[in-house]
């Protein structure tokens, strides 16, 4: 598997929840049929969150990634964007956990 970590850093609060409501509305379900096993979105302060994006591999995460360029320029032009990715070596869950 492979992940794609966004930091996103808003001007305030309002900014940051109208970017994830248009993410969960929009952007997760592009994301979920070019590919994505899971979307995660963790609010870290009143204006930053993290978007982590889970491929199944390398390749679909660039392909995905790829293809939404323009949309990211138009998202930088309000909103912070710092994008880490790498392979994912440690995943549990109570899905994946046997009790």
């Amino acid at each position: 598997m492979y992940a794609r970590i966004s930091k996103i850093s808003a001007v305030n609060e309002m900014q940051l929840n109208m970017f994830i409501e248009t993410y969960k509305n929009v952007g997760a379900k592009t994301a979920m049929k070019a590919g994505a096993l899971q979307l995660t979105i963790t609010k870290i302060e009143k204006e930053k969150a993290y978007l982590i994006a889970v491929f199944p591999n390398k390749k679909i995460a660039t392909e995905r990634f790829q293809g939404i360029q323009d949309n990211l320029k138009q998202v930088k032009e309000f909103i912070k964007l710092e994008i880490s990715e790498g392979e994912v070596v440690f995943n549990q869950n109570s899905l994946t956990h046997n009790k």
